[in-house]
């Protein structure tokens, strides 16, 4: 179900309905969203990693749940995965972050990368210029 749809019927839900609307829920884990947005993509994992600039090590525990990635991780797998803006916000809600917010420089210059399909690589050249932190770190 649409998250949209399912947002519609919990404002319309009487207190009769809520209990069974809410154990339909099912929480989804960011490994679980991961892994499904890979098959949904049909993206390779290894390649999604080298694209990404992950330590290898460190992004296959992000993908087995074993670590929780930080933002900028999240937003490094949403460029190496060629994310949308509204697919980048929901890794990052489901990530437990903040979503992208357009009066935060930072945050402007990666919608704006993202909106114009920009890889890492050249998201990470605008942000330089900007004077902002890049995405990830580098060795």
């Amino acid at each position: 179900m649409k998250t949209k749809n399912l947002e519609s019927i919990l404002q319309s839900a009487s207190e009769a309905e809520k209990k069974q609307i809410i154990n339909q829920i099912k929480d989804i884990s960011f490994s679980d969203y991961i892994h499904q947005l890979l098959e949904n993509k049909q993206l390779d994992k290894a390649e999604v990693i080298i694209e990404s600039q992950i330590p290898r090590t460190y992004a296959y525990q992000i993908f087995q749940g074993t670590k929780q990635a930080g933002r900028d991780k999240i937003l490094q797998l949403a460029f190496a995965m060629k994310l949308n803006l509204e697919e980048t916000n929901r890794i990052l809600t489901i990530a437990n972050h903040a979503h992208l917010y357009a009066k935060k420089q930072r945050d402007a210059i990666i919608i704006f990368a993202l909106a114009n399909s920009y890889n890492l690589m050249e998201t990470n050249e605008l942000l330089e210029e900007l004077h902002h932190e890049l995405l990830g770190t580098f060795n």
